[in-house]
């Protein structure tokens, strides 16, 4: 079956400027920079990558993350309590509380939080980011704002990110506020995310298959893919198989899947729009709105 990218809603802002960036004659740069740092992310410890390769597992680190760094709601210490994590991943059905309490041990056995009880009620327990969460969240930072600054360099976001101290909680109070209350970004192109958003191991395969495709060279075995991102050969072959069927993959007589049309347009797309948000959150203070009320334009800018 073969899927074909949905069109820009006129009516949403974030698509828009997504479309702007797209036009921009660095996108190309944008893209492979983006692809590159976040492939390199994906390259992690065994316990890190089962952790990042469920992405509904991966977007509950970014919920404690947020909770925690969102003071102007919670006061100083944050919000990330288990009620309220439950109550995030509930409203979506993204999470059961079984898969919830099994994460927050996972992040825990990782050294990403730490847990305290509430003084008032010793049931409460509140979740906080450690020095290795912040460390983690600093190296997945590079690929959104590397891929800016070929789109804004006027904007110096990767100077931000190593010289403002208070960057990284601004961008994770606002733009978690604005994924938790608006529209999640996998929700604007269900027609992709389906794959890549939701199926465990698409992303690092897509990720290869992309960089084969970007540079022009070799794609890597499947072997190699799976040691490289920490997957099975199996994973890696069910989801050039799945990715095939979907129309994102073309193969040859050996079965070395390749990049598809859809599939370029697809991820260009996709990319787009993460980086249509970022842009509106990874500003400088004096330009940051954390609860995202207000207009923002593709130049990064109110």
């Amino acid at each position: 079956m073969l899927l074909t990218p949905a069109g820009d809603d006129p009516n949403d802002p974030l698509l828009i400027e997504a479309a702007h960036l797209r036009a921009l004659p660095a996108f190309p740069t944008a893209v492979r920079e983006y692809t590159v740092a976040i492939a390199r992310f994906r390259e992690a410890p065994r316990l890190l990558t089962k952790l990042m390769a469920s992405e509904t597992r991966f977007r509950l680190t970014a919920y404690v993350f947020y909770l925690s760094a969102d003071h102007e709601t919670y006061g100083p210490l944050g919000g990330a309590t288990y009620s309220r994590l439950l109550e995030l991943c509930s409203q979506r059905q993204e999470l059961s509380p079984r898969v919830l309490k099994t994460t927050l041990a996972l992040l825990k056995l990782a050294g990403f939080i730490k847990t305290s009880q509430s003084t008032s009620d010793r049931r409460s327990k509140s979740y906080y980011p450690t020095p290795r969460m912040m460390d983690f969240v600093k190296s997945w930072m590079p690929h959104a704002v590397n891929a800016l600054d070929a789109l804004q360099p006027d904007m110096q976001r990767a100077q931000m990110l190593a010289d403002d101290p208070d960057f990284i909680r601004r961008f994770a109070a606002a733009a978690g506020h604005e994924h938790a209350t608006g529209i999640p970004l996998i929700d604007r192109m269900p027609e992709f995310t389906c794959f890549f958003g939701k199926r465990e191991g698409a992303i690092p395969v897509v990720l290869a298959v992309m960089l084969s495709d970007i540079d022009g060279l070799p794609l890597p075995s499947r072997a190699q893919i799976a040691k490289r991102f920490g997957l099975s050969k199996t994973q890696v072959s069910n989801m050039i198989a799945e990715g095939a069927k979907l129309g994102f993959f073309s193969t040859d007589e050996a079965g070395t899947p390749r990049a598809t049309a859809c599939l370029r347009d697809s991820y260009a797309r996709f990319i787009s729009i993460e980086l249509a948000f970022y842009a509106r959150h990874m500003r400088p203070a004096s330009q940051t709105c954390e609860r995202g009320h207000e207009p923002h334009d593709a130049s990064g800018c109110a």
